[in-house]
């Protein structure tokens, strides 16, 4: 079915995204409880920096972390770190740890207007993306991508692997395909979707009415901007 197969389901590697997420909500929480005057990067300084010499192996704890994290700004000591690196890394939770962009200003939407990064990949790799509303990702010349568990098209019967011919009764293009996802927002009739798999053909009908969806960070006009802080370089 393809190395592209379940990785949704299997979530790989999803450790060094959201363990950058947490350090981003470490940061925004160091920023606003100190009103801009410490961040993540007194943390670095303080947690990695060392004596001079020869490189040596220095192990640490997980209370060794807590207690750096209480000393960048020790007016504020009485957060409770443990217990929210607790929750971050040993608890599971529903979605991704939001905490970094909401209290940073920002907050995550979905809508129909394309996500520029996805379409870099999308040229880059020669697929579209409707990870998003229907549930899977599709190659120029039908065959779809992984699937996602428990989104519209994986309910309705579709799996990776297999090949989509044909849209509501017309041969398959990405726009031919994103027509179907507006013209279903005013109808209450499914998606029809001809599917090759196995040189068997099958219709599915895929129930989903939401249109194009796509990722994008919208700014609260009430919150500071403590995102953009973080992202400015680094002076010297």
């Amino acid at each position: 079915m393809g190395e592209r197969s379940g990785r949704s389901w299997r979530r790989s590697l999803d450790y060094y995204p959201e363990s950058q997420l947490i350090c981003l909500e470490a940061d925004s929480i160091i920023r606003q409880q100190t009103h801009g005057q410490r961040s993540l990067n007194d943390f670095c300084r303080r947690f990695h920096g060392g004596e001079s010499g020869p490189p040596k192996v220095v192990p640490y704890t997980f209370d060794d972390v807590v207690r750096t994290l209480s000393e960048v700004a020790p007016e504020v000591a009485q957060y409770d770190w443990a217990k929210l690196l607790r929750e971050r890394v040993e608890a599971t939770s529903t979605h991704a740890p939001l905490g970094g962009i909401e209290r940073g200003g920002w907050k995550l939407v979905y809508n129909d207007k394309p996500n520029s990064f996805t379409h870099a990949e999308e040229e880059l790799a020669h697929f579209t993306s409707f990870s998003y509303s229907l549930g899977f990702s599709v190659g120029e010349d039908g065959k779809l991508g992984d699937v996602i568990v428990e989104s519209p098209a994986y309910l309705s019967g579709i799996g990776p692997g297999m090949k989509l011919v044909a849209v509501n009764g017309r041969k398959f293009t990405p726009g031919v395909l994103r027509a179907a996802l507006k013209w279903a927002q005013g109808s209450d009739q499914p998606i029809e979707l001809l599917v090759e798999n196995a040189q068997f053909f099958k219709t599915y009908s895929v129930a989903y009415h939401d249109g194009e969806r796509n990722p994008h960070l919208e700014r609260v006009p009430d919150q500071p901007d403590i995102l953009e802080d973080i992202l400015k370089p680094l002076s010297h």
